[in-house]
């Protein structure tokens, strides 16, 4: 996630604006003649930061068409926003001449050292510890765009961002610190699952699985963390008539050949303020790992490129419950 975040802030540095500021020589000056009232010392040139957040603001920008960036601005947070800032650094005090005035701009391998360096510890003071290891936040930084770093904005801010799949960020509301950073999806989302990352994608593209609920932990477990045990015990049953919900009884969910499937909370990330969970459709490979998916589960799709395999009749469900009327199995059964 770093590697993309550091892609994505090169991406973003090319289409910030940046402060109107230049540098001249005196007028009329020679080496061989100096007028007396050009003689004087002339001051440096103020070097005008491309933005003045600074710790706890919250940043917004225009994404376009073309991938540029635009009408970058300080908000409140609670407003939408892509970027929360934890802290503010000057390269130009770094104790080494790397970022002296004719120097480069930091190549994505040493944006991911100083983010290393100069960002994971501020930022983790910043949100008091709480950042869920495997939520939807990542610490990323900010560099000047390309343009105020040639002129000697050597201004860095440290902060977390939300990205999508394809490492762009993505509007978010509130501080970090006080959300659900739970990676977790509204009911009739896809979510393709790359290496150990979730991301939403359209249904018409390959997938994982399909959000059939969100499910809010809390409200079942207010005080310590359930251990996964407790979790699948809850979820079992609750994502299963989720399932059967979502595609309208539970013939549909037996003919669709899909599996009633939900994520859970890790201790750590419990500790980070995390409580929502998924309930969702998907469908297991043999010998592991997940088959890709592809359309909406209740219109046609596809499981590993081919239709769902016709079922053979089944008995139907009975209802469980005290009292309940049985329904009569099919002849010769």
């Amino acid at each position: 996630m770093r590697a993309a975040t550091v892609i994505l802030v090169s991406a973003l540095c090319g289409g910030v604006g940046a402060g109107a500021y230049g540098a001249m020589a005196p007028e009329g000056s020679t080496p061989l003649a100096v007028e007396p009232a050009k003689n004087k010392e002339q001051p440096e040139p103020e070097i005008v930061s491309f933005t003045d957040a600074n710790t706890g603001s919250c940043i917004n920008w225009q994404t376009n068409p073309d991938g540029s960036n635009s009408d970058f601005a300080t908000v409140g947070c609670a407003e939408p926003h892509r970027f929360e800032v934890s802290t503010r650094e000057d390269l130009s005090q770094y104790p080494t001449s790397e970022f002296a005035a004719d120097a480069a701009h930091p190549n994505l391998e040493r944006q991911q050292q100083l983010t290393e360096e100069l960002c994971v510890g501020p930022t983790m003071n910043y949100l008091g510890g709480k950042l869920d290891p495997e939520g939807r936040y990542s610490i990323s930084p900010i560099l000047p765009p390309g343009s105020a770093w040639k002129e000697g904005d050597r201004t860095m801010l440290c902060g977390v961002m939300v990205q999508d799949a394809h490492g762009r960020t993505t509007e978010t509301v509130g501080l970090a610190a006080e959300s659900d950073q739970s990676r977790a999806y509204p009911a009739n989302v896809c979510v393709r699952v790359e290496g150990d990352a979730p991301s939403e994608v359209p249904c018409t593209e390959d997938h994982t699985w399909q959000v059939t609920d969100k499910v809010n932990l809390g409200e079942n477990f207010p005080q310590e963390w359930p251990d996964i045990e407790k979790q699948n015990q809850l979820l079992s049953e609750r994502c299963t008539a989720a399932g059967r919900n979502y595609l309208g009884g539970d013939d549909a969910l037996y003919n669709s050949t899909l599996t009633p499937f939900w994520t859970t909370i890790q201790q750590q990330s419990w500790a980070a303020g995390s409580r929502t969970v998924n309930c969702a459709l998907t469908s297991g490979k043999q010998g592991g790992g997940f088959a890709t998916l592809k359309g909406d589960a209740r219109q046609g799709f596809t499981i590993d490129g081919q239709p769902p395999a016709k079922q053979p009749e089944r008995n139907p469900l009975r209802n469980t419950a005290p009292g309940a009327a049985q329904p009569a199995p099919p002849a010769g059964q």
